[in-house]
């Protein structure tokens, strides 16, 4: 697969789009000097399993369509000379957050304050890595951001639609 400027494979499969994403979050985490560290990161496919939240980020594609009009899909046929493909990714970053102790104490304010701040840090890098300079020819849309807190995990989930040359696709 050929390499574009960044040394980043270009997108053969909606997998590639999503990997060549959550590889500039994972560098952007990295060179954060205020962020913990990345414990595994990869592309998935489906939902993020939360079974080990400390420190995973992971990267997988939603839907993939044919648009003429960035980001509007395509309602007919069309052809791929005249149309971008359209992938939609979410990037997600899973932080342990304080939870009760074995005895039943609850984490102190604190504790809980100190998590929300870092979790606030990592979706600032990933929100504004994501907003930042992409592959030749590609284009973005729909940038959103959420941010989950259940049984122990913190989830930031960051969505957003990349087009890419229909070309790249077509056979």
């Amino acid at each position: 697969m050929p390499l574009n400027a960044y040394g980043e494979l270009l997108a053969e499969s909606p997998a590639d789009v999503a990997e060549v994403m959550m590889n500039r979050v994972l560098a952007a985490i990295e060179a954060d000097s205020s962020s913990e560290p990345i414990v595994d990161s990869h592309v998935f496919a489906g939902e993020l399993v939360w079974d080990d939240c400390c420190g995973i980020l992971g990267a997988t594609w939603i839907r993939v369509f044919s648009t003429e009009s960035f980001p509007a899909p395509v309602t007919g046929l069309s052809s791929c000379d005249s149309t971008l493909l359209a992938v939609d990714i979410a990037v997600i970053l899973l932080r342990c957050s304080p939870v009760m102790d074995e005895n039943g104490v609850p984490p102190t304010i604190a504790a809980m304050q100190a998590s929300a701040v870092a979790a606030a840090g990592d979706a600032a890098v990933i929100y504004n890595t994501l907003l930042g300079d992409l592959p030749g020819g590609w284009e973005r849309a729909a940038v959103e951001q959420t941010i989950q807190n259940e049984g122990g995990c913190i989830a930031i989930d960051t969505r957003l639609t990349i087009g890419l040359p229909q070309s790249d696709w077509c056979a």
